[in-house]
């Protein structure tokens, strides 16, 4: 028979305290399990491990030899025990998110920063995903959690060991600066954009994607005048002089906060997006997931 952690952490704990009845205690085992545990390795060794006596047992010296590999399984054990605890109290950890650009770039850092002062022993990492290569990494456990940019009819579609919390809505709005010919309007009819000079996202953006798409159906024709990386640089393009774009709300609430940018909502059911967090059942989520999930919704309820 092969030596295994049990057997080992009854002999730590009968040479620790003296008695088979007390390392039962200590162990939360029977008397006699103990003695089955204890007899299962004397068969491994081939000789017995222990001497009764009045006052206990004594260790033979077979097991003296074996007592240090016993007593380390025993503080490997109560290492481990202490670490869950850290675990689920949050003082040690990790948490991987798996985000949009937008969110990672305008939604997440004050709740990051936040939650990052309550639990600073608790080690973040984001990796940039569109919604549904998130998904599909979650499903494959690539991740704690996704706080993604999506239509709402994709929350609708999740597999059954995820869930989704809706955060906000973060429609895709055409971007102007002021003085634009139409940064007067309250809201813009794509099919009356023919024409219209824009600033494009690069291909693979999802947000651009959407506004070819929903230009497209429209029957409109837009002349891309500058083509550019991020949001950043669209935002750039457009205070340049380049042309109007499309952007997420959210994007630009600061810009149009200080008067710099203005966001025009565009007629279409089709351009309203959501910001939704993502993580598997409750039954199977990390403790620092659960915690940030509740910091999450916290932080758009507040």
């Amino acid at each position: 028979m092969r030596i295994v952690a049990d057997h080992l952490l009854a002999l730590a704990a009968v040479a620790r305290t003296g008695s088979l009845t007390a390392a039962g205690n200590e162990l939360g085992k029977t008397q006699p399990a103990v003695s089955a545990q204890l007899r299962e390795l004397a068969d491994s060794v081939g000789t017995p491990l222990f001497l009764r006596h009045r006052y206990g047992v004594t260790l033979t010296r077979e097991a003296e030899t074996l007592l240090p590999y016993a007593e380390a399984c025993a503080r490997a054990v109560e290492g481990a025990n202490q670490a869950v605890v850290r675990l689920k109290g949050l003082e040690v950890g990790s948490l991987h998110l798996l985000a949009s650009t937008s969110t990672a770039v305008y939604f997440l850092p004050p709740v990051l920063s936040s939650f990052h002062a309550g639990y600073p022993g608790i080690d973040i990492k984001i990796s940039r995903h569109q919604a549904e290569s998130a998904i599909e990494a979650l499903k494959r456990g690539q991740g704690d959690l996704a706080v993604v940019r999506c239509a709402p009819a994709l929350l609708s579609k999740l597999p059954p060991n995820l869930v989704a919390e809706h955060l906000m809505k973060d429609d895709t709005v055409l971007v102007v600066p002021h003085g634009h010919k139409l940064a007067r309007f309250k809201s813009v009819d794509l099919r009356k954009l023919d024409g219209l000079d824009i600033v494009s996202r690069e291909p693979g953006s999802a947000t651009q994607g959407l506004v070819d798409r929903l230009v497209a159906s429209a029957g409109a024709r837009l002349n891309v005048k500058f083509q550019t990386v991020g949001v950043e640089g669209v935002k750039e393009a457009i205070l340049r002089g380049f042309g109007a774009g499309f952007l997420s709300r959210l994007s630009v609430e600061r810009d149009v906060a200080n008067g710099t940018l203005v966001a025009i909502p565009i007629k279409s059911s089709r351009a309203h997006q959501v910001i939704a967090v993502i993580h598997p059942t409750s039954g199977h989520r990390a403790p620092a997931g659960s915690r940030f999930v509740t910091a999450l919704l916290e932080s758009v309820r507040s």
